[in-house]
């Protein structure tokens, strides 16, 4: 299936709102990969197509997973939204046509709203476009925008470090892959600056 077509495919099946977002991250998405010399083929798939899981509406994303024979944690279980992520693994599969072996475009689908840990260039890019695209207005977006165009890295820490704050706020549950994602990328980042002060004592 050509993009052109899972465009079009995309459009008949969601929400104007959400295939108008779906665009946007697509297009966000692609400036990102010119700009980190990312796989620009597997981002705009990967992108474009990442929320095609929302055809099911979360109240029935629970029921659907499960006859799907799609597995649901208790964090899902209470939190049905997150489910969109892995019914879009398998409408990716089944209706769009990316292959089953292409792990890269499907874990960017499967991880886009939770993250996780040793997630791919392509994964955190796509992350990172479904919150900073031109029609996202929260407090702190900007800043996100910034940071995202600076260092993947900073861009996913600064992310979890936005959405763990708010989900805390509202009295949420937090997924484990998100601890799981800000725990490696916390450690990597002390680390890093335990090497930075190291090397200046040393010099």
């Amino acid at each position: 299936m050509t993009l052109e077509e899972m465009r079009i495919l995309l459009q008949k099946s969601l929400k104007a709102k959400r295939y108008e977002h779906s665009v946007r991250v697509y297009k966000t998405a692609l400036e990102m990969a010119e700009h980190y010399h990312a796989d620009v083929k597997k981002v705009a798939v990967a992108s474009l197509i990442h929320d095609c899981g929302r055809q099911i509406s979360k109240e029935y994303s629970v029921a659907k997973a499960k006859e799907l024979g799609i597995p649901v944690d208790p964090v899902e279980e209470n939190q049905p939204i997150l489910l969109h992520a892995k019914l879009g693994v398998y409408y990716a599969i089944h209706k769009y046509g990316v292959s089953p072996d292409d792990r890269e475009v499907l874990d960017a689908i499967r991880y886009h709203s939770t993250g996780t840990a040793d997630m791919t260039q392509t994964a955190k890019i796509v992350f990172l476009a479904d919150l900073i695209e031109p029609g996202r207005d929260f407090e702190g977006v900007e800043a996100l925008r910034e940071a995202s165009f600076q260092d993947l890295d900073r861009g996913m820490l600064l992310s979890y470090d936005n959405t763990i704050r708010y989900l805390l706020e509202d009295g949420l549950l937090i997924h484990p892959d998100a601890i799981a994602g800000y725990n490696q990328l916390a450690v990597k980042t002390k680390t890093a600056q335990s090497k930075k002060e190291k090397n200046k004592k040393n010099n």
